[in-house]
Order: C-alpha cells, then structure tokens, then sequence
C-alpha cells in the first residue's frame, strides 16, 4: 500500500501527544494516530435505472475491542479532543488507499465533517495530494459532506466546497432533512448529489407523509440537477416505493452491508425485468388508500359487528397471504342479514361464502387513462366507485372513482396551461421537463428537431388560416409516426416542433416516415399553378421579391448518450446545431449529431 501520510504525518500528529497523552480515551486517539489504526469498510450505492453498482460510500471502523470502534463515537470524542481534522483526515486517506489497492472504477463516497471542512489548514490539499501520488483520479471521488454540528459561517462554508469543486470533486450532502442545515446548504453549495436520512425511508411503504416527503424532495432535485440518493433501504417494498417516487440511487442493507473488499455483486435480485420509472401522479399509486382487509375465513357475524361498530367503512377487501379474494360491501351484507331468517342462515358462515368475488383490482402501475377506462365498462356503477390495487399481485389499498376524476382533471387543467392552443401539443414548460427526466435516467435518448422550410412566406402569400392548417397537419403527421408510451411531441412554437425517445435505433426510420408523408401532403396546400412552379413569390427579409420553394422540413437529430452533457441548456443547444445542419443540406433531409463524439469540457 502506497502511504499517503508520509510527508506530513509525524508533525501532524506528535504535535497532539502532550495533550492526548493526558486521558485514556485521548491515549486511544493518539494509538490510532501512532499505528494508523482504522479499517475503512464499503457499502454499494445502486443505480435505480441500471440496477448496478454505481458507487460505494467509505465507512471508518476503529480497532476492534476499543471503545473508539464506532464511528460517531470516534468522531465525537475526537471533537472533544479538538483534534477532528485530523482524524477526518486519516480516515479519509486510508479509506482512498484501501480503494485504490482494490481497483474498482466505480465513484467512491469520502465523508468530510463541516467543521474539518472549514478549518485554515484544510486548504492544503491532503486529500488531492494522496489522490495524485497513488495515481487516482480526482473525478472519480465524490465529497460527502456530513453535519455533526451546525454551519455558523455559510460563506467561509461554500468557500470550502467550492475550493474542492475547483480541484475536480463532486460533492455531496448526507442525511438531508436530518441535520442542521440541510436545505440551505443544498440551495447554497448546489450539490451534485443529495442523500435523504434514514428517518425518511424508514416504513415508507406505510408512510404516506413520508412519501410526499420524498416526492416533493425528487422534484426539486430534478430542477437542480441533483442527483438524488436514498439511505437505509432495508426490505423490498421500501425499494419498489422508491423506484416509483423517482429516486435515482438506493443505498442498504437489502444490498449489502459493508464490507472490507467493496464488491458490485449485490445480495438483492429484482424480480421483474428492468423498466423505465413511472412518475406516480400518472399512474394507479397515486390513489392509494389503506383500507383494513378481513381474512377469507373471518365469520360473518364478526364482519358485521365491525362494520356496525367502524361505520367510516363501506366496504372491507378480503385479503390471504397479501393476495386479494374479494370484497365485502357494507349494503349487500345488511340487506343480506335483513332478510328474514338472514341472521340465522349467515353469520356463522365464513366469508369466503358471501363475498363480491369480482371486484376490479387494478395494478398500481396502471396509467390513469387505463384506469379510467376500466371503471367506466363496469356494469355495476357502484362497484366501478371503488377498486383494490394491488402491487405485482400483492395487496397495497384501495382507491375510487371520485379521486380518480379529480386527478385526471387536475392533469388535464396543468397540461392545458401548457399546451400550445393551435396544435394542441405540449409546449415549451413541458418540454423542458421532459428533457430533464430524460437526462436523470442516465440511459440514451434522441432529441429530433423539426423546423419547416419557407413556412412564413406560404402564411404571408395564402393567409394565416392556412397556415395555422399547416400547423395543425404537421401536430398530426408527428403523432402517426411515434408512439404515445415511448416517444413525447412538443411545440417549441411557430413552426417548430420536437420529438422526445428513447428509441435511438429508430431515429432513421422516423425520420425517413415523417419526410414522407410531408412531401405528400404538403402539395394539397399550393393552388395548381403554384405547385407547376414548385412554389411561391413573395417578398424576403430584405423587402425584395424573390421567389421560395414549396415548403419542406429540415430535421435536426441529437442522439444523447448517459453523462455527456452536465445540463439541459447545452444539450438543446446542440439539437438546434443539428437542425441547422439540416437546413444547410436544402429541404427534406435530416442532419445527425451523435453526443458519443462530442469532446465537452
């Protein structure tokens, strides 16, 4: 092992002997000191969209058998000791040494206390010098900043981040929501990665404030551009939670514990096979409503004097081994006991006998629009009010027609507000969205941008309505051509509209198809003498006349591989590069720009 200590360690650390040497707790520190006695341990950060190691945080274990094996009580009572820089400082050099010996590539997690942090002598470099001299690359290492007290100096605190941003770190804030200071320093430092606390994502699958807690937390982190990471992931349905909330990085026991050696081999293995998030609010979880089940076996007279004694239940799912056999509704069961000798012949049979054994149950990754359609070819209006939703088949809740109509509403109001009144197409605010999901997936994708040749001289020549024609003809050839689960369409504005996909192999096809069935139709729009010419005269931007072909497309296609570009100015920047390209070739053709072979600083 290469020793990064071996400048400046002996000053460092015999300067602290006297005062250490004067309590047995301050002996221990200055044994570890002396021998560099810390093992650093390592536990895997997953990528949600890969489901592979994408990380390991670096967790610091004192000598085995000492009262100082424990971290926090390492760090606190080398606070007490007023000596927590430099134990900062040794457990971070010897966690980058370890990895280093091990040879992963994967980015390692290195915690730094804010008081270490902001102390004068932290401006020397340690960290970067040990990196240098064992041959490690600066990017490769993320700085997680971790609050053991409160921030009392904000600008000599980002003064410090940003002195390890200019060496090339990331940076990252640990337990947000559990420390002091954690939304101020996130507005204030802008850090490339943002770990929610433990507390958060504890009984999440229950919780429902703490799962709005979470969503709210992924929706500003996408406007940020922070990469959001998810700590103390302990069981399975905490994780599927989390992959619908959007969350970007898991982190947990369910995966592994740390380890001495950090190893990609996980002890979690999904089930089901890999696909893309789906955000909540366009899906059946967003309904979800614990509602209490009864057992299949439950007698009827029990069932009865439950709902007697609960009267908020109207209705109660029959629920074995998380697997749902059937409903109970509060009506049919009274009407079912009034009947005469009803009692009698009921109550003591099981339920199982008496239940609604058809009741629409509904997968909570159903899209609403699904949903909806569902619920209305229910025969019996009142059973389409409610429906179970299970998650792969396992019991969640229940939810009903009336939340349901709401949150539609509520989309279709937010997606009007939007959308581009002529074409009936998202505009720019959704657009921008898009591309940010699409970036925080870190898989490929495509940006194609569609620009209409000479379209203002044809508007100015035959009229606005039959330009606002041509508008509303090219929203439709757009949507013959892609397809509504995969692809998103948007109207940029004018004459200019864009396609969103992740179907990067398809980009010639579409393309090819899109140019196509414009040439054909375009035709339809020039009067016969016009379309003899194969245009128009009118006048051009400097006043004069000249003449202008029939109107063509110039498509401009972006293909934008994972970690290329840092933020979604740059990458729109580039598609419109693409679609002059385009123009440069003269009308119908499209012009490819593949990010792979960008070289961006």
């Amino acid at each position: 092992m290469v020793d990064c200590h071996q400048h400046d360690d002996l000053p460092l650390y015999e300067r602290l002997h006297d005062r250490l040497a004067q309590t047995l707790l301050g002996r221990e520190l200055l044994s570890i000191f002396t021998l560099k006695n810390l093992t650093p341990v390592y536990q895997p950060i997953v990528d949600l969209q890969t489901r592979q190691v994408f990380a390991f945080e670096a967790l610091i274990r004192g000598p085995e058998n000492s009262p100082l094996y424990r971290p926090l009580h390492l760090f606190h009572v080398a606070e007490e000791h007023d000596c927590l820089f430099e134990m900062d400082l040794l457990a971070r050099q010897t966690a980058i040494e370890a990895y280093h010996d091990f040879g992963n590539r994967e980015y390692l997690f290195v915690n730094v206390t804010v008081n270490s942090l902001m102390q004068a002598s932290y401006q020397r470099s340690m960290t970067l010098d040990c990196l240098h001299r064992l041959g490690l690359d600066v990017s490769q290492v993320v700085i997680e900043i971790t609050e053991l007290q409160p921030v009392e100096d904000f600008e000599l605190f980002v003064k410090s981040i940003n002195h390890y941003r200019e060496m090339g770190f990331k940076v990252a804030i640990d337990d947000l929501g559990g420390g002091y200071n954690g939304l101020r320093i996130w507005s204030e430092v802008k850090p490339d990665f943002v770990k929610i606390d433990k507390h958060f994502v504890g009984d999440l699958a229950v919780d429902k404030d703490k799962q709005r807690f979470i969503e709210t937390i992924c929706a500003l982190a996408k406007g940020l551009n922070t990469k959001i990471i998810a700590e103390g992931v302990e069981d399975a349905d905490t994780l599927k939670v989390l992959e619908n909330l959007g969350v970007d990085y898991v982190q947990g026991y369910l995966f592994k514990r740390p380890q001495v050696r950090p190893s990609c081999e996980l002890n979690y293995t999904w089930s089901n096979r890999l696909e893309p998030v789906r955000h909540t609010e366009e899906t059946a979880a967003c309904l979800v409503h614990e509602i209490p089940s009864v057992l299949p076996d439950t007698s009827v007279s029990e069932v009865t004097e439950f709902l007697l004694k609960e009267t908020q239940w109207d209705y109660l799912p029959v629920v074995n081994d998380e697997q749902v056999q059937g409903m109970v509704w509060r009506r049919d069961l009274m009407d079912m006991l009034a009947h005469r000798f009803g009692r009698e012949l009921h109550q003591r049979k099981p339920l199982h006998k008496v239940m609604d054994k058809t009741p629409l149950i509904v997968d909570v990754k159903t899209s609403l629009v699904e949903l909806s359609r569902l619920v209305t070819e229910q025969k019996d209006s009142r059973r389409g009010e409610v429906f179970i939703l299970t998650d792969n088949g396992r019991y969640r809740g229940c939810g009903n027609f009336i939340d349901l109509l709401r949150v539609i509403t509520d989309l279709k109001v937010k997606s009007a507000q939007y959308a581009n009144p002529l074409s009936g197409l998202p505009g720019n605010v959704p657009i921008q969205k898009t591309i940010r999901e699409f970036m925080g997936r870190n898989s490929e994708f495509m940006v194609i941008y569609i620009d209409m040749d000479h379209f203002k001289p044809f508007n100015d020549f035959y009229s606005f309505e039959k330009g606002d024609e041509i508008i509303r003809m090219m929203a439709k050839i757009l949507h013959h051509h892609t397809r509504p689960s995969k692809d998103f369409i948007g109207h940029i504005g004018g004459d200019d509209f864009v396609i969103i996909s992740p179907r990067v192999k398809k980009y010639e096809e579409i393309c090819e198809a899109i140019l196509q069935e414009f040439r054909e139709v375009i035709m339809g729009f020039y009067e016969p003498e016009d379309r003899q010419r194969g245009g128009i005269s009118g006048k051009g931007r400097n006043g004069e006349e000249q003449f202008f072909p029939m109107m063509s497309l110039s498509l401009g296609v972006l293909l934008v591989r994972p970690g290329v570009f840092s933020h979604q100015q740059m990458l729109t920047s580039y598609a419109t590069k693409a679609k002059k390209q385009a123009k440069m070739q003269g009308g119908n053709s499209y012009a490819l720009v593949d990010s792979a072979n960008l070289h961006l600083n």
